[in-house]
């Protein structure tokens, strides 16, 4: 663990202990894939016990990552960060996500221990862009891209480049990023080679909620559901995402809100099916920011989209059914070669 996750555990201990009056009693863990640290939180004679993660920052995404790790494991797990805004703490317990950060909130429900503080703040609290040095929206379109089609990265620049709707340029640059980074194993070379695919992916989708989907958001309409079925996606160049693409991959959900991905037919698809903006619509419709052919996946994007869509609502059943589409279609995308 690097020297700013210590620091931000040790506030979050020290803030809880002044919020509550009772004793943590912390121990870290220097083991690879093994929990951050472990914590035992002192109540009268009993001592809880709980597997704590460290994460510098959160979002929707991020808790949603987390919390499909957290269902995995044994154990009673806690989640420690730096702040928890408001919002973002409905979030926490709608999925039953036990935390604390180091502005003094938290939320913890372990019988017979239930803690709930919330409302204090933090100044200069980190942002995403902050942890390492971040990847931009056109770099993250050529990891995508990269993701997607494994051995993406032992072609040519300009072929990446291609695929991706970039410059040539800003690829050269994001592979040497990449490289510095310790994704990429000789760059420049047509033996290179993408590692650390699980850890890439994780970045990718939190960064996608923050930086590429407010980007490309074309904007959000309402849609009667009946005239769902009568969208003629492929007449428009357009792609299922979101919950009605986890639906036909898992057919474990059922959708409520509608993403919909579309090249440059947007205007005659908006006019045809008569949309109407509304901000809290039930269809979203999203650029395309991609060029490659989407190969066995029929009318929807590819299954690292529909993953990233579901854990940006933060929506407990779309975040389970996020987990499905990893386990039955992300796996073999990011094991190493």
């Amino acid at each position: 663990m690097r020297g700013k996750e210590k620091d931000i555990v040790e506030k979050a201990t020290q803030r809880f202990e002044k919020e509550t009056g009772l004793k943590v009693i912390l121990r870290y863990n220097e083991r690879h894939n093994e929990y951050d640290a472990t914590l035992n939180i002192m109540v009268d004679e009993h001592s809880l016990e709980f597997n704590a993660e460290v994460k510098l920052f959160l979002n929707r995404a991020r808790v949603g990552l987390v919390l499909n790790r957290f269902r995995g494991k044994r154990g009673m797990n806690l989640l420690i960060t730096e702040y928890v805004n408001p919002e973002l703490m409905k979030t926490m317990e709608e999925n039953e996500i036990n935390f604390m950060d180091a502005a003094g909130n938290a939320y913890i429900k372990v019988p017979p221990l239930f803690i709930k503080i919330k409302g204090n703040r933090i100044a200069g609290a980190i942002k995403p862009g902050t942890v390492k040095i971040t990847f931009h929206t056109a770099a993250l379109q050529i990891i995508f891209t990269i993701l997607c089609n494994p051995g993406m990265e032992r072609n040519p620049m300009r072929k990446i480049a291609e695929q991706a709707d970039v410059a040539v340029g800003t690829v050269h640059r994001t592979l040497k990023e990449l490289k510095r980074q310790g994704y990429l194993l000789n760059h420049n070379n047509r033996d290179s080679v993408i590692i650390n695919k699980e850890d890439l992916l994780e970045r990718w989708v939190t960064l996608y909620a923050e930086k590429l989907k407010p980007k490309y958001l074309a904007g959000r309409y309402e849609i009667r559901n009946e005239l769902i079925e009568d969208l003629n996606l492929e007449k428009y160049d357009a792609l299922w995402g979101g919950e009605e693409a986890g639906a036909k991959l898992t057919n474990y959900l059922r959708p409520f809100i509608y993403t919909i991905y579309i090249g440059n037919r947007q205007g005659e698809f908006i006019l045809r099916n008569r949309l109407r903006r509304d901000p809290k619509g039930n269809l979203i419709l999203m650029k395309k920011f991609w060029r490659f052919e989407n190969y066995g996946y029929v009318d929807m994007v590819h299954p690292i989209l529909v993953y990233a869509d579901l854990l940006a609502t933060g929506d407990p059943r779309n975040i389970e059914t996020a987990k499905i589409i990893y386990e039955k279609e992300i796996v073999r995308y990011i094991k190493e070669d």
